[in-house]
């Protein structure tokens, strides 16, 4: 009796994906992510089933406690008879407009210093790298909190005083890419057919590291938005009763154990924030290192 052996099916090896299409994917991903995020904070007004500030007279038990989820409060109350849905859907405005605001600010600080920095060398490198130093050596949480507590947590004193501090990480960046670039051939060729220092630091090297400069403003946003809503729960940052997610954990953090929604719903839309803002930076890294 003949035995015929059968054929062998082909195994094929599972798929894998490349890490540019990773990385692309990732971008895509994280990027919807910021623009929904920050979709729902510019259009909360609208969003938001009531004002963020009403307390109303139903919105605490006879007890005096927060509600749990109903139809008019989806997401329940706050300790004050707020609705937490509405002051959630404002929460992220204050954060969004401060961490934007003053990482476009601290990176347009870092570009031009690290550039002269960089490019003139000599006792501006010398003068630019110190301060640098001395602002780096400082804890950067403590720092902020102390001059806050020196002016006042207004918006626009917050964002000062945080674009004062983060300008430090993109100007290292900057002068370290101008250190090399200034030895390139089209330096030396603009430097030889006349161009001024400026125009050389303007027109042929700030060009040349704007992508380190995109990233490191994206990678600012993640932790000034970080730093803003610590500095929030310290009670230093966004004064009530504007919502805001750090000052709405801090204002809640009593109730974890009877009502834990008060402190895991801002809670979680931070860590949803940062996240996402991060990936965006480090997708786009990758991207720009592939090219």
């Amino acid at each position: 009796m003949s035995t015929s052996a059968e054929p062998v099916g082909e195994v094929r090896a599972p798929y894998r994906m490349k890490p540019g299409n990773r990385a692309r994917v990732t971008l895509a991903i994280s990027l919807a992510v910021v623009l929904a995020i920050v979709a729902v904070a510019v259009f909360a007004p609208w969003l938001a089933p009531h004002n963020p500030d009403t307390m109303f007279p139903n919105g605490l038990s006879a007890a005096g406690a927060p509600l749990g989820p109903s139809r008019e409060f989806p997401l329940g109350t706050d300790q004050f008879g707020r609705d937490e849905l509405s002051r959630l859907l404002y929460g992220g405005r204050p954060a969004l407009l401060i961490s934007l605001t003053a990482a476009v600010a601290s990176s347009v600080i870092g570009l031009v210093l690290g550039t002269a920095a960089g490019y003139l060398g000599g006792w501006v490198d010398t003068l630019i790298t110190r301060f640098i130093n001395v602002l780096m050596s400082f804890p950067l949480t403590l720092f902020a909190v102390a001059i806050v507590l020196i002016v006042s947590p207004r918006l626009i004193n917050l964002i000062i005083i945080i674009a004062a501090i983060y300008w430090t990480y993109t100007a290292r960046l900057v002068r370290a890419e101008i250190l090399t670039l200034r030895e390139q051939e089209f330096t030396t060729a603009a430097y030889a057919l006349g161009a001024s220092p400026w125009r050389i630091m303007l027109r042929h090297l700030a060009p040349n590291v704007l992508d380190t400069v995109v990233v490191r403003t994206v990678l600012t946003v993640a932790q000034v938005f970080l730093l803003e809503s610590g500095l929030s729960y310290l009670g230093v940052g966004v004064q009530p009763p504007t919502p805001d997610w750090g000052l709405m954990i801090a204002q809640s953090q009593n109730y974890y154990s009877t009502d834990p929604g008060l402190v895991l719903y801002p809670g979680l839309a931070i860590v949803v924030t940062v996240i996402a803002i991060t990936q965006v930076g480090e997708s786009y890294r990758a991207l720009r290192r592939r090219h």
